[in-house]
């Protein structure tokens, strides 16, 4: 995903500190910044142990490396907490600034990430114990 922001890499990785139990794990690697200060970057949320908290299965019922829904949302609180008008950019949703994320991600619940013979919908998938 993306992340426009001002905050930086460090920053951007010590927004997952102390959330499920230091389970989160967070990669950020910069795109591009410009001239007021404002960088992309490429952000990977994972999660160190794949049935730990904040952790989620595929919709095969697979563990892996992935943060569940959960986690990004309160992931996301956490930048938006320090940077109100950052931008995500997702593969379910846009995000602009922490009000269009609390407008919108509560719909991502409901896109089907599954097959059409196999539903799968994100919330179901957890497995962080919220």
């Amino acid at each position: 995903m993306q992340v426009r922001t001002t905050l930086d890499e460090s920053t951007l990785r010590r927004c997952a500190d102390g959330l499920y139990g230091g389970n989160l794990t967070v990669e950020a690697e910069t795109k591009s910044t410009n001239r007021k200060g404002v960088s992309t970057y490429r952000v990977k949320i994972g999660v160190q142990d794949s049935h730990g908290p904040g952790s989620r299965t595929s919709w095969s019922g697979r563990h892996g490396p992935w943060a569940c829904w959960h986690a990004f949302r309160d992931y996301f609180r956490e930048v938006f907490s320090r940077d109100p008008d950052a931008v995500v950019i997702t593969a379910l949703a846009r995000y602009n600034g922490s009000e269009g994320f609390e407008r919108e991600y509560p719909s991502t619940a409901h896109r089907n990430i599954g097959s059409e013979v196999r539903p799968a919908y994100m919330p179901d998938m957890c497995d962080c114990w919220m």
